[in-house]
């Protein structure tokens, strides 16, 4: 067996540790998430090192190649997948389940990269922290370089040999920064898809062709450590993220030239082999990390705390000794056995079906396992998109007016002006609503109805930032709809469903809305609706109507229940007075 160099798996100790750090709460780490870049890297350097020495050899096998692959990632996906499809049948509300089980099927086909690029679009996304397959977007990209790479590098081996996959690992690490760089793709592309990440891999397989004999190779190692434990535990965002992965990059490129070809350094030999052995479990630790933390805060923790940190990290640690023990030892035993190859690859393959088959039944039935009463869900009638199809009723009213004699009322803006659109509905339902999706960048359309309207009505949610100026233009009819939230998750609601209290429950709403809020109110006095003040109690939002309804299915947009509850609380008559 070669033998493992304890540096690079010290590396990829701080690496999972950091995204470890990051999963738990961006405010601890805030760029925790460049240890995923850190283990590009190193993954890189490691494949096509192997991918060139074999190739010389004679005795790569693609098949082969990618059945190993396989045999090392797939059945930790599997098991993980599964008991999280097991927990959330206890524990989460129909529309985080079906989100779940569409993420088990994207996940099992190593393609959850593209899922989270073509849904959530933000690795950012605070639901993300209760979503507990998202972090494996990384093994999607990861396994896609698997089977794309080596049929690159074979190609180029056998038109130029040594020279031909040399140049081409130079020019596709230069494409891919390019495509990185170039400022016209959408940045959920340059985060989740293989083109734009395919620099980072190929940076270290560089190493593995370019080798400078400079002086210091020890030294700038350890100041290459330094720069990038600066930039991975660094709290200042001053920095653009691009620029931090790019360095962070750099860092671990240097890192590795000086540490190849070498064992462990001899300065602080304990730190080394203790991050050495984290590492050699990276890989378990990185695939049930985030199953345990999403659980835990969705069920248990409605904020971080000491308490919280370490249950996770306990948790985390045992689940990956397990893994690891009993699932990455084993399978890397069989490699080289054709029938414990085939017999392990066979048993992954049943367990996944069985897996994506159950999901998809899930993902089907809206993630509807039982009666909801809160959201006025019952398995009888359950289907996909049940509350979009009500916040979306309003594109509907995307016309000119029809009623002269009714008031015209024109509400600007995205889902949460949606919302607002269906709370005027609830309340009078002969209002003559007329709803325009609203964007910075075009509002030729909606102005063109504002001299029709009676009163114009602007809501964009949050995270947008003041009122753009296209809108303040419009003048005295104008209204602005204050921003509303009701907490991250309604997962540690649910969880208090068995207990006394269950509908008095509130939450805490983030101080940068309250913040943002207070300032839009005082910039336009009696022509701002505030949202959240009506159902705050001591400081906290409620959740729930006063006839035990959930206000929100997503903590975001209002369901049916909410939207009649604010007709009800707010004083609309005076609102629209004209």
């Amino acid at each position: 067996m070669k033998k493992r160099n304890a540096t690079i798996d010290a590396i990829k100790g701080l690496a999972i540790v950091a995204v470890v750090l990051y999963h738990f709460g961006g405010n601890v780490l805030p760029y925790g998430y460049l240890g995923v870049d850190v283990f590009f890297v190193v993954g890189g350097f490691l494949l096509i090192g192997s991918l060139k020495r074999r190739l010389e050899e004679g005795s790569f096998e693609y098949r082969q190649f990618v059945l190993h692959k396989l045999i090392r990632l797939w059945p930790s996906i599997v098991i993980a997948s599964s008991v999280a499809v097991c927990l959330g049948y206890f524990l989460m509300l129909p529309d985080d389940y079906e989100n779940l089980a569409e993420s088990v099927v994207a996940s099992n086909v190593f393609s959850n990269n593209v899922l989270q690029c073509i849904t959530i679009k933000n690795y950012w996304d605070v639901v993300n922290h209760y979503k507990p397959l998202m972090h494996l977007w990384y093994i999607g990209v990861l396994m896609q370089a698997y089977i794309t790479i080596p049929i690159v590098y074979i190609a180029l081996y056998r038109a130029r040999g040594n020279s031909g996959i040399k140049a081409g690992t130079a020019l596709i690490t230069a494409l891919s920064l390019l495509l990185f760089a170039f400022p016209v793709f959408p940045p959920a592309w340059k985060f989740y898809y293989l083109p734009f990440r395919l620099f980072e891999i190929t940076a270290g397989g560089l190493l593995v062709f370019y080798k400078p004999a400079l002086r210091g190779r020890r030294e700038i190692g350890w100041i290459s450590i330094v720069v990038l434990l600066m930039l991975i535990c660094s709290h200042v965002e001053v920095i653009p993220g691009s620029v931090m992965l790019v360095g962070t990059v750099m860092c671990t490129v240097l890192v590795l030239w000086s540490a190849s070809g070498v064992d462990a350094p001899s300065v602080a030999p304990a730190a080394v082999r203790a991050l050495a052995g984290i590492g050699r479990r990276s890989y378990s630790i990185y695939i049930w990390h985030q199953v345990v933390i999403a659980f835990l805060f969705y069920s248990c923790f409605a904020r971080q705390s000491l308490l919280s940190f370490a249950v996770c990290i306990g948790i985390t640690a045992a689940a990956a000794i397990l893994s690891y023990r009993f699932t990455e030892i084993p399978l890397g035993a069989c490699i080289g056995d054709n029938r414990m190859e085939s017999r392990a690859i066979a048993i992954t393959a049943v367990l996944a079906a069985v897996a994506c088959g159950i999901s998809l039944q899930i993902y089907l039935n809206a993630g509807v396992v039982r009666d909801v009463p809160e959201l006025g869900i019952t398995r009888d009638d359950a289907h996909r998109n049940m509350h979009a199809e009500y916040c979306d009723r309003p594109y509907d009213w995307d016309r000119d007016f029809t009623e002269d004699a009714k008031t015209h009322v024109l509400v600007l803006g995205n889902s949460f002006g949606r919302d607002w659109a269906n709370i005027l509905h609830e309340f009078d339902p002969s209002l003559d609503i007329s709803y325009c999706f609203y964007t910075r960048s075009d509002h030729g359309q909606e102005l063109d109805r504002v001299e029709d309207a009676d009163i114009v009505f602007y809501a964009m949610g949050p995270g947008y930032g003041t009122v753009p100026e296209g809108v303040r233009e419009i003048g005295d009819k104008l209204r602005i709809v204050g921003n509303k939230s009701y907490g991250e998750s309604n997962g540690i609601i649910y969880a208090h469903r068995f207990f006394s209290g269950y509908y008095e429950q509130t939450v805490d709403v983030a101080q940068q809305l309250k913040e943002q809020n207070r300032r839009e109110a005082e910039t336009w006095g009696d022509r701002y609706i505030d949202l959240l003040g009506p159902v705050t109690v001591d400081g906290k939002v409620r959740v729930f109507t006063d006839d035990n309804m959930l206000i929100s299915q997503d903590c975001r947009h209002l369901t049916q229940a909410g939207a009649q509850y604010y007709a009800r609380i707010l004083d609309l008559d005076a609102i629209l007075e004209k």
